[in-house]
């Protein structure tokens, strides 16, 4: 089994005099979360890691541009999943059931001018049910 620092409004979490730690179910909501708020390209170690959800605010909203934040999503899933499936190869006993994505339920989109919102219904190894939600805006 991994674990992750716990993350709450972008702070680590305290416990105590130590850190709060996340496993299972709640690390894989947790990383997705991150994953999908994360600028892309910013973190120098894992360049694949996050999304373009900022560059949809502020333009024209369309059919297409929800299209794109969809797609967008997905993009960002399929990085976290093929991540975890290399990682998962190589050392499978560092990882429990509930923390490997395997099913993307349903993605749902919502963009007004100043803010995209993405809603993310997920299963994991476990066939538990969990939601990610991420929404970015100018304020």
């Amino acid at each position: 089994m991994s674990f992750s620092f716990q993350v709450a409004n972008g702070d680590l979490v305290l416990a105590g005099d130590s850190f709060a730690i996340v496993y299972g179910q709640n690390k894989l909501t947790q990383d997705l979360t991150l994953w999908l708020a994360e600028r892309y390209g910013i973190d120098r170690f894992h360049p694949m890691m996050g999304s373009q959800f900022q560059n949809y605010i502020g333009g024209i909203i369309g059919y297409n541009t929800q299209s794109m934040v969809y797609g967008e999503a997905l993009r960002v899933l399929d990085n976290y999943q093929k991540v975890q499936f290399n990682a998962f190869q190589q050392n499978p006993q560092n990882f429990a059931m509930a923390e490997l994505l395997y099913n993307i339920d349903s993605v749902d989109v919502s963009i007004t001018y100043d803010t995209v919102a993405v809603a993310i219904a997920i299963t994991n190894g476990a066939s538990q049910a969990s939601s990610v939600t991420v929404s970015q805006g100018t304020t």
